[in-house]
């Protein structure tokens, strides 16, 4: 007995599988912004035979207070990090603290903020050539601000909206003592959805952009032929066939 293709109905694979065209294209977009000029600097130093000058690094900052799960999953990756908090503040914080992660392009820690964290305004991007715990340091000269009645609170930059609210409108002296030792920080937007700015450092100061992930993305995704290229390339492999 013959089945005709009509009668088996087309897979129903999970989105981990096969993403949305849309969704693929957000995923494919953040990986070039993101990765994209570590790839190109790795290049012009390796061109320049600059053995002296640190690689740019990818690093995630996030506000665990945002989900519970996320010093579980960063603990648990292989990737390097830290919580920015120390001794009794680790302690009494750290499931809701601020923590670093280094990132790298297919890693397990990137996947994870991909699928689960992107769009949910879990924290910022961060380029950098400082070392881990360099980076620790700088950033936790501004976790805490004082008014000006003395009265000191956590100031959470790291939230994507938060970020570009607030840092964006220091003045310059202010951005160049927050940005030393950075060269861009990236900041996901609410509105427009899909879009991540980008803010590089260049002499102390931002130079911004938003970048639309999707619109980025969509040229880097594999698509299926249509219809009449697969009957062309049918065709011709039917004639390569009789040729033969």
């Amino acid at each position: 007995m013959t089945s005709d293709a009509s009668d088996n109905p087309p897979l129903d694979l999970p989105p981990s599988i096969s993403p949305p065209p849309e969704q693929e294209a957000l995923e494919l977009g953040i990986e070039a912004a993101v990765f994209d000029p570590l790839d190109a600097d790795a290049a012009a130093l390796e061109e320049a035979g600059d053995t002296e000058t640190l690689p740019l690094k990818a690093y995630l900052m996030l506000d665990a207070s945002v989900d519970p799960d996320i010093p579980v999953c960063i603990e648990a990756f292989n990737s390097p990090s830290r919580c920015l908090f120390d001794g009794d503040a680790f302690d009494q914080l750290a499931e809701v603290g601020p923590w670093l992660v280094e990132v790298k392009r297919y890693d397990d820690a990137w996947d994870w903020f991909v699928e689960d964290g992107l769009g949910n305004d879990w924290g910022i991007i961060i380029h950098t050539r400082l070392p881990l715990m360099r980076l620790k340091v700088q950033m936790k000269k501004f976790i805490k601000i004082e008014d000006e009645e003395g009265e000191t609170y956590f100031f959470k930059f790291y939230r994507p909206e938060h970020f570009n609210t607030y840092i964006p409108a220091f003045d310059d002296d202010q951005i160049a003592r927050f940005s030393r030792g950075v060269e861009a920080f990236f900041a996901e937007t609410v509105d427009p959805a899909h879009h991540l700015t980008h803010h590089k450092v260049v002499d102390g100061k931002f130079q911004s952009e938003n970048i639309d992930l999707v619109a980025l993305g969509e040229p880097l995704r594999i698509k299926p032929p249509s219809p009449e290229d697969a009957q062309a390339l049918i065709d011709e492999v039917i004639q390569d066939m009789k040729g033969s």
